[in-house]
């Protein structure tokens, strides 16, 4: 029996669909979250002979932060009897929106101790291009209920190459969450994809997209910016203050054996 360091777990709801976004997702009725949470549950089940050396746990999405906290306490709590503690990283994607006393009481609870946070911009042009449904002072009061709650190992996903974007929108983002003491960004240039609502916006010709090389320009900018600041790249997208480098993350890297469940959830043995 192979037995995996690291296993991702699939939640495939969101609040809300951004207009950029092609993972398997969907808006559902509780209903059906409390279905999909029974038969993730029977998954895991099935599976824990793999889960008896884990290092790594990611939660993602979707986003997970949408279901109830009684859903998701379900999930962590069927977790919790089936694998082996301590689990050096134990990671959750949320949004900003879903950052509460009550969700973070719930991390701290089950043992999650790394937090991935949707960000993707504090510009509100850049937002509302992106069809997300927070903005600048939502993140901040996200991250500051964090940091209330001791969670302090957070990443910040971003994007970049929006319209005909420059370098300083997204430096004036990393500036702010670096001041927030974020020690872990994921920066990705935004890639139109078929059966999207940008997709459908672009070939109506809404907007335009950016010149690739002015793209590959603020990409290399990014990379001095963090560098600068301490943070070592560590990934294609992904910088990380010492010590902060993303144990699931270098799995995938490293070509390790990983386990997966739920809907949109592969794995490799």
């Amino acid at each position: 029996m192979t037995n995996p360091q690291a296993l991702y777990i699939h939640i495939p709801f969101c609040d809300h669909i951004c207009t950029y976004c092609d993972f398997y997702k969907m808006v559902a009725k509780s209903t059906l979250k409390d279905k999909y949470i029974d038969y993730l549950i029977k998954e895991i089940e099935m599976k824990k002979d793999y889960l008896n050396n884990l290092k790594s746990i990611y939660i993602g999405g979707g986003t997970p932060s949408s279901l109830t906290i009684n859903q998701l306490e379900k999930l962590l709590k069927k977790i919790n009897e089936i694998v082996n503690y301590p689990i050096n990283e134990y990671t959750i994607e949320a949004n900003p929106l879903d950052i509460t006393d009550e969700f973070c009481d719930l991390l701290t609870k089950y043992h999650l101790n790394r937090l991935s946070l949707g960000v993707q911009s504090l510009n509100q042009n850049k937002l509302k291009f992106l069809g997300r449904n927070h903005n600048k002072s939502d993140v901040n009061k996200a991250i500051d209920i964090l940091h209330k709650h001791n969670i302090y190992n957070i990443n910040c996903d971003l994007i970049f190459g929006c319209l005909n974007e420059n370098f300083s929108i997204i430096k004036n983002d990393l500036k702010f969450l670096i001041k927030k003491k974020i020690p872990h960004f994921s920066t990705y240039s935004l890639i139109l994809e078929e059966k999207t609502i940008l997709y459908h916006n672009f070939q109506k010709k809404q907007f335009k997209l950016i010149n690739e090389d002015k793209e590959r320009k603020i990409y290399y900018k990014i990379i001095k910016y963090l560098t600068d600041k301490g943070f070592k790249q560590y990934e294609v997208s992904n910088f990380a203050l010492k010590d902060h480098e993303s144990i699931h993350n270098l799995t995938y890297w490293n070509n390790e054996e990983y386990c997966g469940c739920g809907a949109g959830a592969s794995y490799y043995l």
